[in-house]
């Protein structure tokens, strides 16, 4: 296996001294047009989730999707604030210097613990709201109250996992190649996870979840929130999810892929950038978009008609704790 530049597994899989140092002689071809453009994007993407993370904390009331979500925009901002640190790099032309090098094996490694969370996340959001239809008394009555929590750190253990795996096996930091036998085993894992076992439990839970809510009138008029989960995951599925399949085959293949790479980055900007603007259009009203608070807007796309509330039975009032 070649030996794969640090910047490489983001921006571009070649030797670092010959991309960076100009005493080889080499020059380097132009700046890819789509960097410009992920240049533009993620600044917005990072401060629309920025304002969607404040409002999240700080500003509504918690229920079980508002955790995911809180999580899920942390992981896209960690994903955005790198891939934009890494393009400003690949955009100057930075010679590599020892400390500079580990800096930007820092960042890559980083953008990859983000984007794996979000693939995670987004299948427990999936999953969950599914149980949520299919069987609403134990989501009312029996769920742990403290669930959405659990799983975040859960599923933020795991990807912290697999990136580490990915990181030691598959990327040179000490100046010798990785075992080619080790690294191909941990594509291998990492891909039977990603697409065998994380992507299939999305697609289904999302099409049962959409079966179920089509064929529920009530449940479909009532809430915004079953339409911002499949919104949201197809969204991810076609422009996030190329990139994952193309990162394991770069191993092996970059010769073949490398020119679609940059464009992969482009969508993956794109994916976490459209999240919040998803919330947004979903939960605002068409007869006053743009003319109600973000608060309100955010409330509505958010709102889960499925948890406990107050009800009342015969005059008396019966509290049923909210699930956070």
């Amino acid at each position: 296996m070649d030996e794969l530049n640090v910047t490489t597994l983001v921006l571009e899989p070649t030797n670092a001294s010959a991309v960076r140092n100009p005493s080889t002689g080499g020059t380097r071809q132009g700046i890819p047009a789509v960097h410009w453009a992920i240049l533009s994007i993620s600044p917005l993407g990072f401060a629309e989730n920025g304002v969607l993370l404040w409002f999240l904390c700080f500003r509504m009331r918690r229920n079980p999707f508002t955790v995911y979500i809180t999580h899920l925009s942390i992981a896209d901002i960690s994903l955005l604030f790198c891939i934009f640190i890494l393009s400003v790099d690949y955009t100057l032309d930075h010679e590599l210097s020892s400390s500079y090098y580990y800096t930007i094996v820092t960042l890559s490694v980083t953008f990859l613990f983000g984007y794996n969370t979000g693939l995670y996340l987004l299948t427990a959001i999936s999953v969950e709201r599914c149980l949520s239809v299919l069987y609403p008394i134990w989501y009312r009555c029996r769920r742990p109250k403290h669930q959405s929590a659990s799983v975040c750190v859960l599923l933020w253990a795991l990807s912290c996992m697999v990136t580490t795996m990915e990181y030691v096996m598959c990327i040179d930091t000490e100046g010798r190649g990785p075992s080619r036998s080790d690294c191909r085993a941990v594509i291998i894992f990492i891909a039977i996870l990603s697409f065998l076992v994380f992507t299939p439990l999305m697609l289904v839970s999302s099409t049962i979840l959409v079966v179920k809510i089509r064929k529920n009138t009530w449940a479909s008029r009532s809430s915004k929130l079953y339409r911002v989960i499949p919104a949201t995951i197809i969204t991810f599925l076609v422009f996030a999810m190329p990139m994952r399949l193309l990162y394991l085959l770069c191993y092996e293949y970059w010769s073949t892929l490398g020119n679609m790479h940059h464009i992969s980055l482009l969508f993956s900007t794109i994916n976490s950038s459209a999240n919040p603007f998803i919330y947004f259009f979903v939960g605002s009203s068409r007869k006053k978009r743009f003319k109600e608070s973000l608060k309100v807007v955010l409330t509505r796309a958010f709102k889960d008609e499925m948890q406990p509330r107050r009800q009342e039975d015969n005059g008396n009032t019966i509290t049923i704790e909210t699930v956070v």
